[in-house]
């Protein structure tokens, strides 16, 4: 029998985020998606501009600048913006809804045309994983693996900072590959399951070849589409992973049918979630780790305060604690 345990964690009383988290642009892009949650797109705009003094060209930052003007009704504005985010090299954009309010004006038709064009130069193009080796690397020496799967949209280079340092201290491995559907030229998502589980295994696969793997520490973590598939492949692949650590996740009942034979073995998950989240999504997920520990499935739950969603503003400690929990078990 696993150890059932259910353990809903608030990290009370608000830190400072730029004291927390030294990089003052994901401090914005951390308050902005918060605002941005709380539909609050003139002050989630802000503080875009602002991360932009530190991450000029970011493409997810320019595009979601142009998807917070369309919510407000801005055409004009959220045409400058989109065009800024094509030639950053979003490509793919077509079915966010956010951009119904000008879905129909001939300037978003000419972007969206100028995209597709733009799109068919990149087909077929290669990404090779993020990888970040631990201070002091041996390689004659194993190290256990922590593979960390960015969020819908996103791409693993800038994603890979919030790992670096927590994967360090803890001796592992840091790998981030890039998701299988493309976007654009900064942009991807996982698709469906098979797609993602097919990208998953192929980077474990390759790092095997190269480094010395512990196949008995492998950890899957992700953000957002990224924690949702963290879910889907810890459960699916019990016997390859130690642990999971969904972040920001969503939760679906289409899961539920792999918890059986999960809970046959030693799996753990460890979901980290902003207090700011919408109330459906935490409740999703608090139902998700009731059922989880009802199926013999060891798992916590823990808030961070104040951030929606967004990745904590201190990632290092909470990453550490995360590690930390799903190794004590």
């Amino acid at each position: 029998m696993k150890k059932l345990l259910l353990t809903i964690t608030a990290l009370l009383g608000l830190v400072s985020l730029a004291a927390a988290q030294t990089d003052s642009g994901a401090v914005y892009i951390q308050m902005a998606n918060t605002s941005y949650g709380q539909k609050l797109y003139r002050q989630s705009i802000e503080d875009y501009q602002a991360a932009l003094r530190f991450r000029p060209g970011h493409t997810t930052v320019i595009y979601n600048i142009a998807c917070n003007y369309s919510l407000l009704g801005d055409e004009k504005q959220a045409l400058a913006w989109l065009n800024q985010a094509i030639d950053a090299g979003m490509y793919n954009f077509d079915q966010d809804e956010d951009f119904n309010n000008i879905r129909k004006s001939k300037g978003y038709k000419k972007a969206l045309a100028r995209s597709a064009k733009l799109m068919e130069k990149i087909k077929g193009r290669t990404n090779q994983p993020v990888v970040l080796l631990p201070e002091g690397f041996d390689p004659g020496k194993k190290y256990p693996l922590l593979i960390a799967m960015h969020g819908f949209g996103g791409e693993p280079v800038n994603f890979s900072k919030a790992f670096k340092a927590a994967g360090s201290k803890k001796g592992y491995i840091v790998c981030c590959p890039y998701a299988p559907e493309v976007m654009g030229k900064n942009s991807f998502n996982w698709g469906e399951w098979e797609q993602a589980d097919r990208r998953i295994m192929e980077t474990i696969a390759l790092l095997k070849a190269k480094y010395q793997i512990d196949e008995k520490r492998m950890i899957i973590a992700g953000f957002s589409q990224g924690g949702y598939y963290s879910y889907y492949l810890g459960l699916k692949h019990p016997d390859i992973f130690i642990g999971s650590i969904p972040i920001g996740p969503g939760y679906g009942t289409e899961l539920d049918p792999l918890m059986a034979e999960a809970a046959k073995n030693k799996i753990i998950f460890y979901v980290l979630m902003g207090e700011l989240e919408p109330e459906e999504r935490i409740e999703k997920n608090i139902q998700a780790i009731r059922q989880f520990t009802k199926a013999g499935i060891t798992a916590s739950f823990n808030f961070f305060s104040g951030v929606g969603h967004a990745l904590p503003g201190d990632a290092n400690f909470e990453l550490v604690r995360a590690i930390e929990w799903i190794e004590k078990y």
